[in-house]
């Protein structure tokens, strides 16, 4: 008997404690953007995880942190990822990079496993396709395109200002 009495007082609690929830976002103000009156500010982009893109490398923009090593190929359940290394031995930025958004679950095993942070998510939020293959992206050509439209990354006009003066 008591043990019913105790039960049914943990289920009210728990009951009480969703009711809050529910009311505290009730009242709060609305989240969701309606596009295309709206669009989502770039602040509010810091979590959001869109399609990979590597990185641009420390001392050249155009050309790619990744060294070839294979280890966000293999940590990938998807199976998404393609990484052609390059033939010579001297180069370890590989010659071609694939990848299928089509097949990646946006979990993140490869931008977690790449030791020389070459990958990370994009902010593309608005990103629209009719067939399969517009959504299947050559990174390094993306790459060079996004180097082409800002050369120089927003912490180096200082740095570009004082080697040009000096």
């Amino acid at each position: 008997m008591i043990r019913a009495i105790w039960d049914n007082l943990k289920g009210l609690y728990s009951l009480l404690v969703g009711m809050k929830i529910t009311l505290i976002f009730l009242f709060s103000p609305q989240k969701t953007v309606h596009y295309p009156r709206k669009t989502v500010e770039r602040e509010n982009l810091i979590t959001y995880r869109g399609p990979l893109e590597l990185t641009r490398g420390k001392t050249d923009p155009a050309v790619t942190r990744c060294i070839s090593c294979q280890m966000c190929v293999k940590a990938c359940p998807g199976h998404c990822l393609t990484v052609v290394k390059n033939p010579e031995k001297s180069v370890k930025a590989p010659i071609e990079w694939k990848y299928d958004f089509t097949l990646c679950c946006l979990c993140g095993a490869c931008v977690e496993t790449c030791p020389t942070s070459a990958l990370a998510f994009s902010h593309r939020i608005y990103l629209v396709a009719r067939t399969r293959e517009e959504l299947i992206f050559d990174l390094l050509a993306d790459l060079k395109a996004r180097v082409e439209e800002t050369p120089v990354l927003p912490g180096e006009e200082g740095a570009s200002a004082e080697a040009a003066q000096g």
